[in-house]
């Protein structure tokens, strides 16, 4: 119980708040009791008694279930009935039948269909990660999941498919749509059919296998942290909005009215809440919760004890076996001055495969090449480990996670743009943010920028474009270059193209004999881009003279 999936479980539960039920037998008092049933007083206490908000509704018109798809989608779960009967539809007996074939008169899962539609393919909801169960009075569960699958894919959701290890569910890369049973008495002969073993759900299991169904879709060391990092935030709420008070608000309004360009103000208020999470986080000591015994865990549940062989600089595999084992990639994950003499150490000796299996240590050169490129495939043997890394990186120096395409950044510190008139010809900016803002309208002003050059896969680079792209810094004085742009509103700010779908800045001197502009291509964090500065400005500082030659290179 002391394992990984367990711990990820607990933070999952702690997690999870809001479960929302949508059930049409929900507070029905007709007496009349059936495999259907749902007795929403149970299932309210025990979610209620694992600390949990339970909201159930029971649609009783048809505009009820657009107004609960809307509700359903601000809900950590939803949980909803396959057959659902409204009163402002007629039915004709029969059509709910337990028997009923598939045909064009069944009439079953229509609304529950629709309610799903609709909570996968919102563009608020389309990254989103999202546990839906479908719990029914049915037996044929499996069918239910492959009109489901059929639905999605009707209504162009294409990303969506049956799991090949359960045919009772349906996933994506970020959401989990789950058909199992209800456990009423008259639906007794389900328990006993072996398909459905594990997949009839009591009231009282319901809590836990959420909550154990939901970390399956998350867990991990860094979704772990994310979740936990956002439960501390939502417990401290109250504390937080006490920060940022009301009666702070004429002094938030008196430094708005001293600015220039008022509008700064709000991104003051952005940095600040950011700050405010960070400390808390902090102050909750949640930098300290992925630890040696943390990542122990994690190493057992997701990483395969096997011999590998080592990789060479280009990618290609090297004669020389080494065994990757836990406690060599725990000896590895230990603090060491010199990382290169740390994999000697920890991994060894190496087997050579392709002569006589002899062993010897591993050499500093296998070492820094382990260490330098490959150190992810240590903990992973997915094929796709560079995509893995770019977006780690990307994750590290991008300074938003979020776009959306009515943003329009700009001009500033570590904006980086790629020209229109010459191919693959990018830049960064390294004006400084003082000097980027409190233009007046249409003011001319000149922006400095370092030219990028982008680098084939095997080179070395500074950052990636969210595409992947790898650039890198041209260090050299003849490198830079100015450009000048019109302010609006204080700032330089992009323009977005409908037919390119693409976001530009649009220098002075645009026009159709000169049709250069600058594309749009990411901000970098604002620590990173003035280190971008930084160094190219000790660049510009360096002297040059003559000396005896002797004397330069005995230094």
């Amino acid at each position: 119980m002391d394992d990984f999936s367990r711990h990820s479980e607990i933070i999952a539960n702690n997690f999870i708040q809001s479960i929302i039920f949508v059930d049409d037998k929900a507070y029905s008092t007709d007496g009349h009791r059936d495999q259907h049933e749902f007795d929403a007083q149970s299932i309210t206490r025990v979610f209620s008694e694992n600390g949990k908000i339970c909201a159930v509704y029971r649609p009783i018109v048809e505009s009820d279930v657009e107004v609960l798809s809307e509700v359903a989608k601000k809900s950590d779960v939803a949980v909803l009935d396959w057959q659902i009967i409204l009163d402002d539809v007629p039915i004709e007996d029969g059509d709910y039948d337990d028997e009923a074939d598939d045909d064009d008169d069944d009439v079953r899962g229509i609304y529950t269909k629709r309610i799903i539609r609709s909570l996968v393919s919102a563009s608020e909801c389309e990254y989103s990660i999202k546990l839906i169960i479908v719990y029914t009075g049915e037996t044929d569960l499996q069918y239910i999941a492959t009109e489901i699958n059929a639905s999605l894919k009707e209504g162009d959701i294409e990303n969506f498919s049956i799991c090949d290890s359960d045919p009772f569910t349906i996933i994506s890369d970020s959401c989990k749509i789950m058909v199992v049973g209800k456990s009423n008495s008259a639906n007794g002969r389900a328990k006993h059919n072996p398909a459905l073993r594990g997949k009839i759900i009591s009231y009282d299991e319901l809590p836990s296998f959420i909550s154990k169904e939901f970390s399956a879709m998350t867990a991990g060391l860094l979704s772990n942290f994310a979740m936990e990092s956002l439960t501390e935030i939502r417990q401290n709420f109250h504390h937080i909005v006490r920060k940022f008070s009301r009666e702070l608000d004429a002094a938030y309004l008196a430094h708005q009215v001293l600015l220039p360009n008022t509008d700064d103000a709000n991104e003051l208020l952005v940095e600040l809440i950011g700050d405010t999470f960070t400390s808390l986080l902090r102050y909750k000591q949640l930098n300290r919760t992925i630890d040696k015994s943390y990542i122990e865990k994690w190493l057992k549940d997701n990483v395969t004890e096997k011999s590998k062989l080592l990789l060479k600089n280009d990618g290609s595999e090297d004669k020389f076996e080494y065994s990757r084992t836990h406690s060599v990639l725990l000896k590895l994950l230990g603090s060491n001055p010199d990382v290169v003499d740390k994999f000697v150490q920890a991994i060894g000796n190496v087997k050579n495969v392709k002569a006589d299996n002899s062993e010897q240590a591993l050499s500093k050169s296998n070492a820094r090449t382990l260490s330098s490129k490959y150190a992810i495939t240590l903990f992973t043997d997915v094929e796709k480990y560079e995509e893995i890394n770019k977006q780690f990186a990307n994750l590290c120096y991008h300074r938003h996670a979020f776009i959306h395409t009515s943003y329009l950044p700009s001009l500033s510190l570590g904006t980086v743009v790629k020209s229109t008139s010459e191919e693959g010809k990018y830049y960064v900016c390294i004006q400084q943010r003082c000097d980027s803002v409190r233009l007046k309208d249409f003011e001319s002003r000149r922006f400095l920028f370092i030219s990028l050059s982008e680098i084939d896969e095997g080179g070395g680079f500074n950052f990636l474009t969210p595409d992947g792209t790898k650039l890198k810094i041209d260090k050299g004085t003849f490198a830079l270059r100015t450009v000048k742009f019109n302010g609006f509103n204080g700032i330089v700010i992009a323009k977005y193209c409908e037919r390119t779908e693409k976001k530009y800045f649009e220098p002075s001197h645009f026009c159709d004999e000169i049709p250069e502009k600058f594309e749009f291509i990411v901000e970098l964090k604002e620590l990173y881009a003035q280190r971008i500065a930084e160094e190219y400005s000790a660049g510009l500082s360096r002297v040059g003279l003559d000396e005896p030659e002797w004397v330069r290179l005995l230094n």
